[in-house]
């Protein structure tokens, strides 16, 4: 009967283990870079766009305050926005803004980011000039928090992880308790 228990505690511990390899596995295939600075098209242009757009893309980033010329593009202009062509705005970044006779100071970021990821930008950037952009902005002013959530999947996963191990541990402590007390007798 316990052995029987021993071996299910034990399957299961090899089920999670493997699925939890395999996770650890698919996370290992990015770079350190990608992890933390790729993982969503925000997360890009916070990192790549930001020191000169702002983190609203208001074109009031960190390198602003040096008296940039031309300065940075606002992305919250609706009129400008609604001028410029998805395929304007892929071309800049993947060639550089002067690639769509802008400014020199935009580099090329095609070699660096994605095409993909370079798509999913071009759709963040046109959600500063967008109504709801611009209550969230005001919602922003006000102190209110935005709480994003964490995958539940992984969560689930890390969860059922530890709870193998304790059950795995619990069975190895009453199975040497069980010897300890044969043995005393």
């Amino acid at each position: 009967m316990m052995g029987k228990k021993i071996l299910a505690i034990i399957s299961l511990f090899v089920a999670f283990s493997t699925v939890g390899g395999y996770s650890a596995a698919r996370a290992a295939d990015t770079s350190p870079r990608e992890q933390s600075f790729l993982l969503s098209p925000k997360k890009t242009y916070e990192y790549y766009c930001s020191p000169c757009h702002g983190m609203g893309g208001k074109g009031d980033g960190t390198f602003f305050t040096i008296d940039l010329k031309p300065k940075p593009r606002n992305f919250t202009d609706v009129e400008y926005m609604k001028k410029r062509t998805d395929d304007q705005l892929v071309k800049s970044i993947t060639e550089g803004s002067k690639s769509v006779d802008k400014s020199n100071l935009c580099p090329p970021w095609g070699k660096t980011i994605s095409e993909k990821r370079i798509k999913e930008l071009v759709t963040h950037i046109r959600g500063f000039s967008s109504p709801v952009a611009q209550q969230v902005a005001s919602v922003a002013k006000e102190g209110k928090v935005v709480v994003e959530k964490t995958s539940t999947f992984k969560s689930s996963l890390r969860w059922g992880f530890l709870a193998v191990i304790t059950i795995a541990l619990a069975g190895g402590a009453v199975s040497e308790l069980k010897k300890l007390k044969k043995e005393s007798l």
